[in-house]
């Protein structure tokens, strides 16, 4: 499973005795005691519920966040990385609790009584558990993958956009001086982005295919493609001249973005690209 998880742990527990049906955890982020702490969360999901004729939903510490799902007699919990994305851990709860009222309840009984009978074996729910695992582990691959995907189309779309800009006319010359004007420019960005120390900048353009996209996360990835071209764009318009700057928007620029329009609309690159170039 990747080191950047999503989910942490994930318990099933009854209400109003707390007692686990199934626990487990994914991380060692989460130092826990996984059959101590499920009182206290069904505790604290009763208290709130009954002090303030809330439901709760989600609670926040320092580094995580517990997100609930509830039904009359079960409590769902996971405990996830703040960067998760919360409809996607929503989901997967509703969708858990569905599938355990569909598994583990037979058909001429109901939850009520299963709970009653249950007598605390926690290889009771065994099979349940190990669903558990295999959704956690497919939601985290599959996450991961979509999250790679991304990177990879931004780094396309922002290369292609990078090498339009460098076909800027003014010879050889001008061409040098935009280099060494950007790489002045993008030094202090070094710190911020060190994965972009690694990124050649040259005559045909910034070569941000080089970045591993699976050592960067996608938010810092974008933050410091954005910041590249707003620092070329202003590299070119202060070497090269107005026309030569306007001729390479709409010999070059434009028709790329037109042809690719649906990926920077997707990944709101266009927005960039008229903030930083126009």
């Amino acid at each position: 499973m990747s080191t950047k998880q999503s989910i942490l742990g994930v318990w099933l527990i009854e209400r109003g005795s707390g007692r686990n049906l199934v626990a487990r955890c994914y991380s060692e982020a989460v130092k826990l005691d996984m059959d101590l702490i499920a009182p206290f969360l069904s505790a604290t999901h009763t208290f709130i519920d009954k002090a303030s004729n809330e439901t709760l939903k989600t609670v926040d510490t320092e580094t995580n966040r517990y997100v609930w799902e509830a039904n009359d007699h079960l409590l769902f919990v996971m405990v996830v990385s703040k960067a998760a994305r919360l409809g996607h851990m929503r989901f997967m709860l509703e969708y858990a609790l569905n599938e355990f009222m569909n598994r583990e309840v037979p058909t001429n009984s109901d939850i009520a009584s299963v709970l009653k009978n249950w007598l605390g074996s926690p290889t009771k729910f065994k099979h349940f558990g190990n669903f558990v695992d295999e959704l956690v582990t497919q939601y985290e691959v599959t996450d991961e993958s979509l999250v790679a995907g991304k990177s990879m189309d931004c780094l396309e779309v922002y290369s292609h956009i990078f090498r339009g800009i460098m076909r800027v006319k003014g010879g050889k010359h001008k061409k040098k001086a935009i280099v060494e004007r950007m790489k002045g420019l993008t030094e202090p960005l070094m710190e911020r982005y060190p994965f972009l120390t690694q990124v050649p900048i040259d005559v045909a353009g910034i070569e941000v295919l080089d970045i591993d996209v699976n050592n960067v996360a996608y938010q810092q990835l974008r933050d410091s493609l954005e910041e590249l071209l707003r620092l070329l764009g202003k590299a070119v318009r202060e070497i090269a001249t107005p026309k030569s700057y306007r001729d390479m928007l709409f010999d070059h620029v434009m028709p790329y973005v037109k042809h690719d329009i649906q990926r920077l609309q997707t990944y709101a690159i266009l927005d960039d690209v008229i903030r930083y170039l126009f």
